[in-house]
């Protein structure tokens, strides 16, 4: 994946870790395991989801020219409120809900990038391993529901 650092690449794709083993645990796993795999995985993915804006809000603070940053950081907010909300969802709908939001938010961190505001690696990083993690999100619910 050219134009990517390396190190951002390479903890993206470890941290794929727990959505494809998260899937693989419900699928395979039984008794008690296979109810810790489907607590874990949403639990992951909105940690996740939160983990990324929280790095808009980074970016927004890095930024040494300072366009816009009062409104990126409010923006940054909203994927923990989302988190946080789809938590209390039944797990199934859990999944639906962060494998949406995932996308929903590699889009806006996309749109950020056409405006100069994110770095123009980003998108190349963000959305091979967005979908990797929304799909394993997808296939976790359809395992359980």
């Amino acid at each position: 994946m050219a134009g990517i650092p390396a190190m951002p690449l390479l903890l993206s794709v470890l941290g794929l870790i727990p959505f494809v083993g998260g899937v693989v645990a419900i699928e395979f796993a039984e008794g008690g395991w296979k109810g810790w795999a489907i607590y874990s995985l949403p639990v992951y993915g909105a940690i996740i989801l939160s983990f990324l804006g929280g790095t808009t809000w980074g970016f927004a603070l890095a930024d040494t020219q300072q366009r816009r940053v009062s409104l990126r950081l409010v923006i940054a907010m909203a994927p923990s409120i989302a988190a946080w909300m789809i938590m209390f969802q039944p797990p199934t709908n859990r999944m639906l809900s962060l494998a949406a939001c995932l996308v929903i938010w590699a889009a806006v961190d996309h749109l950020m990038v056409r405006h100069d505001l994110l770095p123009r690696w980003y998108p190349k990083l963000r959305w091979p391993i967005t979908l990797i993690a929304a799909a394993s999100l997808v296939v976790g619910s359809q395992q359980i529901g």
